[in-house]
Protein backbone atom coordinates (compact mmCIF):
# COMPACT_ATOMS: atom_id res chain seq x y z
CA UNK A 1 0.00 0.00 0.00
CA UNK A 2 2.05 3.47 -1.26
CA UNK A 3 0.31 6.25 1.05
CA UNK A 4 2.53 8.84 -0.79
CA UNK A 5 0.74 7.72 -3.93
CA UNK A 6 -2.65 8.52 -2.52
CA UNK A 7 -5.10 10.92 -5.18
CA UNK A 8 -6.55 12.11 -2.25
CA UNK A 9 -5.22 14.24 0.88
CA UNK A 10 -4.56 12.12 3.79
CA UNK A 11 -5.30 14.21 6.95
CA UNK A 12 -7.61 13.02 9.91
CA UNK A 13 -11.23 13.68 9.29
CA UNK A 14 -14.40 13.70 11.35
CA UNK A 15 -16.73 10.73 10.33
CA UNK A 16 -19.09 12.61 7.87
CA UNK A 17 -16.31 14.38 6.57
CA UNK A 18 -15.01 11.09 5.48
CA UNK A 19 -18.28 9.59 4.56
CA UNK A 20 -18.57 12.64 1.85
CA UNK A 21 -15.20 11.41 0.62
CA UNK A 22 -16.48 8.43 0.02
CA UNK A 23 -19.04 9.71 -1.98
CA UNK A 24 -16.79 11.47 -3.98
CA UNK A 25 -14.95 8.57 -4.88
CA UNK A 26 -17.90 7.32 -6.42
CA UNK A 27 -17.96 10.67 -8.64
CA UNK A 28 -14.52 10.33 -9.58
CA UNK A 29 -14.76 6.41 -10.65
CA UNK A 30 -18.37 6.15 -11.46
CA UNK A 31 -18.54 5.11 -15.16
CA UNK A 32 -16.25 1.83 -14.16
CA UNK A 33 -18.11 1.45 -11.17
CA UNK A 34 -21.57 1.18 -13.21
CA UNK A 35 -20.71 -0.85 -15.68
CA UNK A 36 -18.52 -3.82 -13.48
CA UNK A 37 -21.83 -3.65 -10.84
CA UNK A 38 -24.24 -3.92 -14.05
CA UNK A 39 -21.91 -6.82 -15.80
CA UNK A 40 -22.07 -8.75 -12.56
CA UNK A 41 -25.90 -8.52 -10.77
CA UNK A 42 -27.62 -8.05 -14.27
CA UNK A 43 -27.08 -11.72 -15.10
CA UNK A 44 -27.76 -12.57 -11.28
CA UNK A 45 -31.05 -10.67 -11.20
CA UNK A 46 -32.74 -11.93 -14.74
CA UNK A 47 -31.69 -15.95 -13.41
CA UNK A 48 -33.21 -15.47 -10.14
CA UNK A 49 -36.24 -13.62 -11.58
CA UNK A 50 -36.96 -15.63 -14.29
CA UNK A 51 -36.63 -19.33 -12.10
CA UNK A 52 -38.75 -17.72 -9.62
CA UNK A 53 -41.06 -15.95 -11.72
CA UNK A 54 -44.50 -17.08 -9.75
CA UNK A 55 -42.60 -16.09 -6.62
CA UNK A 56 -41.50 -12.65 -6.97
CA UNK A 57 -41.04 -11.56 -2.77
CA UNK A 58 -38.88 -14.52 -2.52
CA UNK A 59 -36.82 -13.32 -5.47
CA UNK A 60 -35.96 -10.17 -4.08
CA UNK A 61 -35.09 -11.83 -0.98
CA UNK A 62 -32.92 -13.84 -2.55
CA UNK A 63 -31.32 -10.88 -4.38
CA UNK A 64 -30.91 -8.76 -1.80
CA UNK A 65 -29.36 -11.62 0.37
CA UNK A 66 -26.63 -11.71 -2.25
CA UNK A 67 -25.98 -8.23 -2.02
CA UNK A 68 -22.43 -8.50 0.13
CA UNK A 69 -20.88 -10.21 -2.80
CA UNK A 70 -22.07 -7.72 -5.05
CA UNK A 71 -20.24 -4.90 -2.71
CA UNK A 72 -16.75 -6.42 -3.61
CA UNK A 73 -16.12 -5.12 -7.04
CA UNK A 74 -16.69 -1.32 -6.13
CA UNK A 75 -14.43 -1.89 -3.34
CA UNK A 76 -11.65 -3.31 -5.13
CA UNK A 77 -11.89 -0.16 -8.08
CA UNK A 78 -12.22 2.03 -5.06
CA UNK A 79 -9.71 0.43 -3.43
CA UNK A 80 -7.26 0.34 -6.12
CA UNK A 81 -7.92 3.71 -7.28
CA UNK A 82 -7.50 5.63 -4.62
CA UNK A 83 -4.04 4.99 -4.30
CA UNK A 84 -2.93 5.55 -8.21
CA UNK A 85 -3.86 2.37 -9.64
CA UNK A 86 -7.02 3.26 -12.63
CA UNK A 87 -7.67 -0.53 -13.52
CA UNK A 88 -8.89 -1.23 -16.80
CA UNK A 89 -12.75 -2.66 -17.19
CA UNK A 90 -11.27 -6.08 -18.91
CA UNK A 91 -8.32 -6.48 -15.97
CA UNK A 92 -11.44 -5.80 -13.08
CA UNK A 93 -13.91 -8.07 -15.17
CA UNK A 94 -10.87 -10.76 -14.76
CA UNK A 95 -10.94 -10.31 -10.79
CA UNK A 96 -14.32 -10.47 -10.16
CA UNK A 97 -14.14 -14.63 -9.62
CA UNK A 98 -10.90 -14.18 -7.51
CA UNK A 99 -13.20 -11.05 -4.94
CA UNK A 100 -16.46 -13.64 -5.04
CA UNK A 101 -15.52 -16.65 -3.61
CA UNK A 102 -13.12 -15.86 -0.68
CA UNK A 103 -15.31 -15.95 2.65
CA UNK A 104 -18.26 -16.42 0.83
CA UNK A 105 -19.90 -18.72 3.03
CA UNK A 106 -19.49 -16.51 5.64
CA UNK A 107 -20.34 -13.38 4.59
CA UNK A 108 -23.79 -15.01 3.28
CA UNK A 109 -24.53 -16.64 6.87
CA UNK A 110 -22.79 -15.37 9.83
CA UNK A 111 -21.51 -11.70 8.63
CA UNK A 112 -24.71 -11.32 6.24
CA UNK A 113 -26.53 -8.98 8.94
CA UNK A 114 -23.48 -7.67 10.22
CA UNK A 115 -24.91 -3.74 10.38
CA UNK A 116 -21.17 -2.32 10.66
CA UNK A 117 -20.64 -3.99 6.82
CA UNK A 118 -19.45 -2.07 4.99
CA UNK A 119 -17.03 -0.76 7.76
CA UNK A 120 -15.56 -4.22 7.82
CA UNK A 121 -15.43 -5.09 3.91
CA UNK A 122 -12.38 -3.82 3.76
CA UNK A 123 -10.74 -6.08 6.46
CA UNK A 124 -12.00 -9.39 5.16
CA UNK A 125 -11.05 -8.22 1.36
CA UNK A 126 -7.83 -6.20 1.16
CA UNK A 127 -5.89 -6.95 4.26
CA UNK A 128 -7.08 -10.64 4.04
CA UNK A 129 -7.21 -11.65 8.16
CA UNK A 130 -9.08 -14.63 9.06
CA UNK A 131 -10.52 -15.77 12.29
CA UNK A 132 -9.35 -14.52 15.39
CA UNK A 133 -7.06 -12.15 13.82
CA UNK A 134 -9.63 -10.27 11.70
CA UNK A 135 -12.36 -10.04 15.06
CA UNK A 136 -9.82 -8.65 16.99
CA UNK A 137 -8.57 -6.01 13.78
CA UNK A 138 -11.82 -5.18 13.29
CA UNK A 139 -12.61 -4.35 17.04
CA UNK A 140 -9.70 -1.92 17.27
CA UNK A 141 -10.99 0.11 14.33
CA UNK A 142 -14.60 0.17 15.11
CA UNK A 143 -13.61 1.39 18.58
CA UNK A 144 -14.58 5.18 17.43
CA UNK A 145 -16.05 4.35 13.84
CA UNK A 146 -18.35 1.73 14.63
CA UNK A 147 -21.47 4.58 15.39
CA UNK A 148 -20.56 5.66 12.08
CA UNK A 149 -20.81 2.95 10.26
CA UNK A 150 -24.33 1.62 11.75
CA UNK A 151 -25.53 5.33 10.67
CA UNK A 152 -24.19 4.60 7.11
CA UNK A 153 -26.08 1.69 7.12
CA UNK A 154 -29.22 2.67 8.36
CA UNK A 155 -29.20 6.00 5.87
CA UNK A 156 -28.74 4.25 2.97
CA UNK A 157 -31.13 2.05 3.64
CA UNK A 158 -33.50 4.70 4.11
CA UNK A 159 -32.61 5.96 0.74
CA UNK A 160 -33.61 2.82 -0.98
CA UNK A 161 -37.10 3.39 0.62
CA UNK A 162 -36.84 7.08 -0.86
CA UNK A 163 -35.89 5.85 -4.42
CA UNK A 164 -38.11 2.62 -4.25
CA UNK A 165 -41.12 5.15 -3.36
CA UNK A 166 -40.08 7.60 -5.95
CA UNK A 167 -40.13 5.36 -8.84
CA UNK A 168 -43.46 3.99 -7.91
CA UNK A 169 -44.80 7.21 -7.43
CA UNK A 170 -43.77 8.02 -11.10
CA UNK A 171 -45.45 5.20 -12.35
CA UNK A 172 -48.48 6.74 -10.63
CA UNK A 173 -48.16 9.73 -11.77
CA UNK A 174 -47.96 9.19 -15.63
CA UNK A 175 -50.78 6.92 -15.15
CA UNK A 176 -54.22 8.38 -15.93
CA UNK A 177 -56.33 8.37 -13.54
CA UNK A 178 -58.65 5.95 -14.04
CA UNK A 179 -56.66 3.49 -14.33
CA UNK A 180 -54.55 4.13 -11.09
CA UNK A 181 -56.97 0.97 -9.49
CA UNK A 182 -55.71 -1.31 -12.99
CA UNK A 183 -52.20 -0.13 -11.75
CA UNK A 184 -52.11 -1.15 -8.37
CA UNK A 185 -53.78 -4.58 -9.36
CA UNK A 186 -51.68 -5.30 -11.86
CA UNK A 187 -48.38 -3.98 -9.76
CA UNK A 188 -48.46 -5.13 -6.36
CA UNK A 189 -48.38 -8.56 -5.66
CA UNK A 190 -51.24 -11.09 -3.91
CA UNK A 191 -54.09 -9.40 -5.92
CA UNK A 192 -57.15 -11.17 -7.78
CA UNK A 193 -55.54 -9.86 -11.55
CA UNK A 194 -51.93 -9.84 -10.92
CA UNK A 195 -49.90 -10.67 -14.24
CA UNK A 196 -46.48 -12.56 -14.15
CA UNK A 197 -44.38 -9.30 -15.55
CA UNK A 198 -45.81 -7.45 -12.90
CA UNK A 199 -43.41 -8.68 -9.75
CA UNK A 200 -40.48 -8.44 -11.87
CA UNK A 201 -41.08 -5.14 -12.65
CA UNK A 202 -41.17 -3.94 -8.83
CA UNK A 203 -38.29 -6.35 -8.66
CA UNK A 204 -36.45 -4.16 -11.00
CA UNK A 205 -37.74 -1.10 -9.30
CA UNK A 206 -35.68 -2.63 -6.33
CA UNK A 207 -32.93 -3.55 -8.63
CA UNK A 208 -32.42 0.05 -9.59
CA UNK A 209 -32.64 1.26 -6.18
CA UNK A 210 -29.83 -1.07 -5.56
CA UNK A 211 -27.69 0.26 -8.48
CA UNK A 212 -28.07 4.01 -7.13
CA UNK A 213 -27.20 3.55 -3.19
CA UNK A 214 -24.80 0.14 -3.12
CA UNK A 215 -21.55 2.01 -4.58
CA UNK A 216 -22.08 4.92 -2.31
CA UNK A 217 -22.35 2.21 0.68
CA UNK A 218 -19.31 0.49 0.12
CA UNK A 219 -17.44 3.82 -0.73
CA UNK A 220 -18.23 5.69 2.83
CA UNK A 221 -17.27 2.35 4.59
CA UNK A 222 -14.27 2.82 2.83
CA UNK A 223 -13.30 6.02 3.37
CA UNK A 224 -14.75 5.70 7.38
CA UNK A 225 -11.72 2.87 7.28
CA UNK A 226 -8.95 4.67 5.55
CA UNK A 227 -9.92 7.36 7.83
CA UNK A 228 -9.43 5.30 11.18
CA UNK A 229 -6.09 4.03 9.73
CA UNK A 230 -4.91 7.61 9.03
CA UNK A 231 -5.76 8.07 13.25
CA UNK A 232 -4.17 4.91 14.30
CA UNK A 233 -1.38 4.48 11.95
CA UNK A 234 -0.03 8.65 11.69
CA UNK A 235 -0.59 8.42 7.81
CA UNK A 236 -0.17 12.43 7.21
CA UNK A 237 2.93 12.14 9.55
CA UNK A 238 4.69 9.45 7.45
CA UNK A 239 3.65 11.39 4.30
CA UNK A 240 5.08 14.55 5.74
CA UNK A 241 8.17 12.72 6.57
CA UNK A 242 8.85 11.14 3.02
CA UNK A 243 8.03 14.29 1.40
CA UNK A 244 11.07 16.50 3.31
CA UNK A 245 13.48 13.31 3.44
CA UNK A 246 12.34 13.55 -1.01
CA UNK A 247 13.86 17.61 -0.45
CA UNK A 248 16.79 17.07 1.57
CA UNK A 249 17.81 13.71 -0.69
CA UNK A 250 17.06 15.97 -4.05
CA UNK A 251 18.29 19.18 -3.44
CA UNK A 252 17.21 22.24 -5.74
CA UNK A 253 20.64 23.43 -7.70
CA UNK A 254 24.36 23.02 -7.44
CA UNK A 255 24.36 26.01 -5.45
CA UNK A 256 22.78 24.38 -2.52
CA UNK A 257 25.75 21.87 -2.48
CA UNK A 258 28.35 24.29 -2.87
CA UNK A 259 26.90 26.20 0.35
CA UNK A 260 26.77 22.91 2.29
CA UNK A 261 30.18 21.95 1.53
CA UNK A 262 31.32 25.32 2.17
CA UNK A 263 29.95 25.35 5.73
CA UNK A 264 31.09 22.04 6.64
CA UNK A 265 34.55 22.97 5.78
CA UNK A 266 34.25 26.33 7.47
CA UNK A 267 33.30 24.49 10.74
CA UNK A 268 36.18 21.62 10.57
CA UNK A 269 39.05 24.41 10.08
CA UNK A 270 37.69 26.58 13.24
CA UNK A 271 37.10 23.71 15.42
CA UNK A 272 38.56 22.80 18.02
CA UNK A 273 41.21 19.80 17.38
CA UNK A 274 40.24 17.92 20.91
CA UNK A 275 36.43 18.36 20.63
CA UNK A 276 36.78 16.17 16.42
CA UNK A 277 38.65 13.07 17.74
CA UNK A 278 36.64 13.32 21.24
CA UNK A 279 34.40 10.33 21.66
CA UNK A 280 30.68 10.74 21.17
CA UNK A 281 28.81 11.08 24.63
CA UNK A 282 25.52 9.35 24.92
CA UNK A 283 23.58 6.63 26.06
CA UNK A 284 24.18 3.16 24.84
CA UNK A 285 21.16 1.33 23.12
CA UNK A 286 20.41 -0.71 25.73
CA UNK A 287 20.41 1.94 28.51
CA UNK A 288 18.41 4.17 26.29
CA UNK A 289 15.41 1.87 25.60
CA UNK A 290 15.45 1.85 29.66
CA UNK A 291 15.18 5.22 30.14
CA UNK A 292 12.24 4.82 27.45
CA UNK A 293 10.62 2.37 29.29
CA UNK A 294 10.60 4.20 32.29
CA UNK A 295 9.32 7.09 30.78
CA UNK A 296 6.25 5.29 29.32
CA UNK A 297 5.19 3.34 32.51
CA UNK A 298 4.83 6.53 33.93
CA UNK A 299 0.65 7.97 34.35
CA UNK A 300 1.13 10.52 31.74
CA UNK A 301 1.72 8.05 29.09
CA UNK A 302 -0.84 5.56 27.72
CA UNK A 303 -4.17 6.72 28.99
CA UNK A 304 -6.63 8.17 26.95
CA UNK A 305 -9.39 10.42 28.12
CA UNK A 306 -11.98 12.28 25.68
CA UNK A 307 -13.87 15.20 27.89
CA UNK A 308 -17.04 16.58 26.43
CA UNK A 309 -18.46 19.67 27.74
CA UNK A 310 -20.45 22.87 27.62
CA UNK A 311 -19.02 26.09 28.49
CA UNK A 312 -20.13 29.61 28.47
CA UNK A 313 -18.35 32.00 25.99
CA UNK A 314 -18.96 35.00 28.23
CA UNK A 315 -16.93 33.28 31.01
CA UNK A 316 -13.80 32.10 28.55
CA UNK A 317 -13.64 36.07 27.69
CA UNK A 318 -13.73 37.21 31.19
CA UNK A 319 -11.20 34.89 31.89
CA UNK A 320 -9.53 35.99 29.57
CA UNK A 321 -10.04 39.49 30.20
CA UNK A 322 -8.68 38.55 33.93
CA UNK A 323 -5.33 37.28 32.82
CA UNK A 324 -4.91 40.29 30.50
CA UNK A 325 -5.43 42.85 33.37
CA UNK A 326 -2.77 40.78 35.21
CA UNK A 327 0.11 40.90 32.73
CA UNK A 328 -0.65 44.51 32.31
CA UNK A 329 0.12 44.92 36.12
CA UNK A 330 2.76 42.93 36.22
CA UNK A 331 4.32 44.78 32.80
CA UNK A 332 3.73 48.09 34.32
CA UNK A 333 1.79 48.76 37.60
CA UNK A 334 1.53 51.97 37.65
CA UNK A 335 -1.13 51.71 34.47
CA UNK A 336 -4.74 52.92 35.92
CA UNK A 337 -7.95 51.20 35.04
CA UNK A 338 -9.32 54.16 33.80
CA UNK A 339 -5.84 54.27 31.12
CA UNK A 340 -7.27 51.94 29.09
CA UNK A 341 -8.90 51.88 26.12
CA UNK A 342 -12.57 51.72 25.99
CA UNK A 343 -14.16 49.09 24.80
CA UNK A 344 -18.59 48.66 23.96
CA UNK A 345 -20.16 45.94 25.01
CA UNK A 346 -22.78 44.63 23.33
CA UNK A 347 -23.83 42.16 25.28
CA UNK A 348 -27.15 43.58 25.46
CA UNK A 349 -27.98 43.28 21.88
CA UNK A 350 -26.93 39.65 21.99
CA UNK A 351 -29.08 38.89 24.74
CA UNK A 352 -32.30 41.41 22.65
CA UNK A 353 -31.53 38.87 19.54
CA UNK A 354 -31.75 35.76 21.14
CA UNK A 355 -34.83 36.79 22.76
CA UNK A 356 -36.89 37.61 19.98
CA UNK A 357 -35.39 34.76 17.90
CA UNK A 358 -36.81 32.81 21.09
CA UNK A 359 -40.13 34.48 20.63
CA UNK A 360 -40.37 33.52 16.94
CA UNK A 361 -39.63 30.24 17.30
CA UNK A 362 -42.31 29.60 20.24
CA UNK A 363 -45.01 31.78 17.49
CA UNK A 364 -44.15 29.71 14.83
CA UNK A 365 -44.85 26.61 16.89
CA UNK A 366 -47.62 27.64 18.24
CA UNK A 367 -49.09 28.38 14.45
CA UNK A 368 -47.78 24.60 13.14
CA UNK A 369 -49.64 23.38 16.02
CA UNK A 370 -52.83 25.30 14.94
CA UNK A 371 -52.46 24.28 11.45
CA UNK A 372 -52.42 20.70 12.08
CA UNK A 373 -55.38 21.04 14.10
CA UNK A 374 -56.89 22.61 11.57
CA UNK A 375 -55.94 20.72 8.62
CA UNK A 376 -56.83 17.93 10.74
CA UNK A 377 -60.79 19.06 11.64
CA UNK A 378 -60.73 19.74 7.88
CA UNK A 379 -59.38 16.75 6.14
CA UNK A 380 -60.34 14.07 8.93
CA UNK A 381 -64.14 12.49 7.56
CA UNK A 382 -65.57 13.57 10.79
CA UNK A 383 -64.11 17.20 9.60
CA UNK A 384 -65.55 16.54 6.06
CA UNK A 385 -69.22 15.55 7.25
CA UNK A 386 -69.11 18.40 9.37
CA UNK A 387 -68.14 21.17 6.92
CA UNK A 388 -70.53 19.47 4.28
CA UNK A 389 -73.09 20.49 6.45
CA UNK A 390 -72.42 23.55 7.28
CA UNK A 391 -71.61 24.43 3.56
CA UNK A 392 -75.48 24.85 2.19
CA UNK A 393 -74.72 26.38 -1.19
CA UNK A 394 -75.92 23.95 -3.68
CA UNK A 395 -73.80 23.66 -7.24
CA UNK A 396 -76.20 23.47 -10.33
CA UNK A 397 -73.31 21.84 -12.64
CA UNK A 398 -70.20 19.41 -12.25
CA UNK A 399 -67.85 19.52 -14.82
CA UNK A 400 -69.95 20.83 -17.30
CA UNK A 401 -72.78 18.82 -16.43
CA UNK A 402 -76.37 19.92 -14.98
CA UNK A 403 -77.35 18.45 -11.64
CA UNK A 404 -80.94 19.98 -10.75
CA UNK A 405 -84.03 17.63 -10.52
CA UNK A 406 -85.71 19.68 -13.11
CA UNK A 407 -83.37 18.63 -15.46
CA UNK A 408 -84.21 14.57 -15.00
CA UNK A 409 -86.85 12.83 -16.77
CA UNK A 410 -89.28 10.63 -14.03
CA UNK A 411 -87.47 7.35 -15.42
CA UNK A 412 -83.79 8.38 -15.44
CA UNK A 413 -82.94 4.46 -16.38
CA UNK A 414 -85.63 4.06 -18.81
CA UNK A 415 -84.73 7.23 -20.40
CA UNK A 416 -80.87 6.28 -20.58
CA UNK A 417 -81.90 3.24 -22.53
CA UNK A 418 -83.76 4.64 -24.68
CA UNK A 419 -80.86 7.17 -25.48
CA UNK A 420 -78.66 3.83 -26.32
CA UNK A 421 -81.14 2.68 -28.51
CA UNK A 422 -81.57 5.74 -30.63
CA UNK A 423 -77.40 5.36 -31.16
CA UNK A 424 -76.53 8.05 -28.44
CA UNK A 425 -74.44 6.59 -26.26
CA UNK A 426 -72.71 9.28 -24.71
CA UNK A 427 -75.91 11.02 -23.91
CA UNK A 428 -77.19 8.11 -22.15
CA UNK A 429 -74.42 7.63 -19.69
CA UNK A 430 -74.34 11.47 -18.79
CA UNK A 431 -77.65 10.89 -18.22
CA UNK A 432 -77.63 8.50 -15.45
CA UNK A 433 -74.25 10.07 -14.39
CA UNK A 434 -76.04 13.15 -14.12
CA UNK A 435 -79.17 11.63 -12.09
CA UNK A 436 -76.53 10.02 -9.62
CA UNK A 437 -74.88 13.14 -9.01
CA UNK A 438 -78.44 14.61 -8.75
CA UNK A 439 -79.55 12.49 -5.79
CA UNK A 440 -76.27 12.34 -4.22
CA UNK A 441 -76.72 16.42 -3.55
CA UNK A 442 -80.55 16.47 -3.38
CA UNK A 443 -81.27 13.36 -1.47
CA UNK A 444 -78.19 12.44 0.55
CA UNK A 445 -77.14 15.78 1.55
CA UNK A 446 -74.11 15.46 -0.16
CA UNK A 447 -72.33 18.29 -1.06
CA UNK A 448 -70.15 18.42 -4.05
CA UNK A 449 -68.11 21.36 -4.82
CA UNK A 450 -68.46 22.85 -7.81
CA UNK A 451 -64.73 23.28 -8.40
CA UNK A 452 -64.72 18.94 -7.89
CA UNK A 453 -63.24 16.43 -10.64
CA UNK A 454 -64.74 13.06 -10.91
CA UNK A 455 -62.01 11.27 -8.27
CA UNK A 456 -62.60 14.10 -6.01
CA UNK A 457 -66.51 12.58 -5.58
CA UNK A 458 -65.51 9.31 -5.89
CA UNK A 459 -63.52 10.19 -2.31
CA UNK A 460 -66.36 12.14 -1.14
CA UNK A 461 -68.49 9.72 -1.41
CA UNK A 462 -66.70 6.98 -0.13
CA UNK A 463 -66.54 9.50 3.26
CA UNK A 464 -69.89 9.59 3.31
CA UNK A 465 -70.22 5.94 3.76
CA UNK A 466 -72.82 6.29 6.48
CA UNK A 467 -74.99 7.23 4.25
CA UNK A 468 -74.80 5.14 1.19
CA UNK A 469 -74.23 1.34 1.91
CA UNK A 470 -71.66 -0.29 0.02
CA UNK A 471 -73.14 -1.38 -3.21
CA UNK A 472 -74.55 2.04 -3.61
CA UNK A 473 -70.69 3.14 -3.88
CA UNK A 474 -69.46 0.56 -5.43
CA UNK A 475 -72.33 1.23 -8.39
CA UNK A 476 -71.06 4.55 -8.47
CA UNK A 477 -67.48 4.03 -8.76
CA UNK A 478 -68.37 1.72 -11.86
CA UNK A 479 -70.55 4.46 -13.20
CA UNK A 480 -68.25 7.10 -13.09
CA UNK A 481 -64.98 4.97 -14.49
CA UNK A 482 -67.29 4.02 -17.21
CA UNK A 483 -67.98 7.74 -17.68
CA UNK A 484 -64.59 8.56 -17.85
CA UNK A 485 -63.35 6.27 -20.18
CA UNK A 486 -66.33 7.14 -22.65
CA UNK A 487 -66.09 10.95 -22.43
CA UNK A 488 -62.18 11.28 -22.32
CA UNK A 489 -60.95 7.84 -24.37
CA UNK A 490 -63.87 7.06 -26.32
CA UNK A 491 -64.39 3.74 -25.00
CA UNK A 492 -67.85 2.71 -25.23
CA UNK A 493 -69.16 -0.37 -23.11
CA UNK A 494 -71.09 -3.22 -24.26
CA UNK A 495 -74.67 -2.71 -24.28
CA UNK A 496 -74.70 -5.56 -21.65
CA UNK A 497 -72.97 -3.41 -19.19
CA UNK A 498 -74.96 -0.03 -20.03
CA UNK A 499 -78.38 -2.33 -19.32
CA UNK A 500 -77.14 -3.28 -15.98
CA UNK A 501 -76.39 0.27 -15.01
CA UNK A 502 -79.83 1.46 -16.24
CA UNK A 503 -81.11 -1.28 -14.31
CA UNK A 504 -78.82 -1.20 -11.22
CA UNK A 505 -79.45 2.74 -11.21
CA UNK A 506 -83.10 2.10 -10.07
CA UNK A 507 -82.46 0.13 -7.22
CA UNK A 508 -80.04 2.58 -6.18
CA UNK A 509 -80.57 5.80 -6.82
CA UNK A 510 -84.32 5.79 -8.39
CA UNK A 511 -86.37 6.30 -4.80
CA UNK A 512 -86.86 9.64 -3.93
CA UNK A 513 -87.56 11.12 -0.53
Amino acid sequence: MQIDKMSARVRPRKPMEAIDLGFMMVQQWWKKIALSWLILTLPIFIIINVILIDHEVWAAILFWWLKPLYDRVPLHIISRALFGNVESLKNILKAIPGLIFPHMIKMLTILRLDPTRSFNLPVWQLEKLTGGARAQRSNVLKKLSGGSAFGLTFLCILMELIFFFSILGLVYMFAPEYYTDAVSTALWPGEANNVWWAGMLINFFIYITYFIVEPFYVAGGFALYINRRTQLEGWDIEIAFRQLAQRIRKPKSYSSVAAVLLACTIGFIFSPIEKVNAEPEGLSNAEAKQAIKEIMEKDEFGKEKTVVRWRSKDKDKKKEEKKDEKEEKKADPKVKKSDKESSTDFGWLSLGLGSIGEVILWVAAFALIVLAIIFYLRWSPAGIQKSQKINKKIPKSLFGLEITPESLPDDVGQAAMDLWNKNDPLVALSLLYRGVLTTLVHRDGINLRGSATEGDCIRIVINHGSKLNADSVAYFRQLTTTWQLAAYAHRLPDTGVMKDLSQRWVQHFGAQS
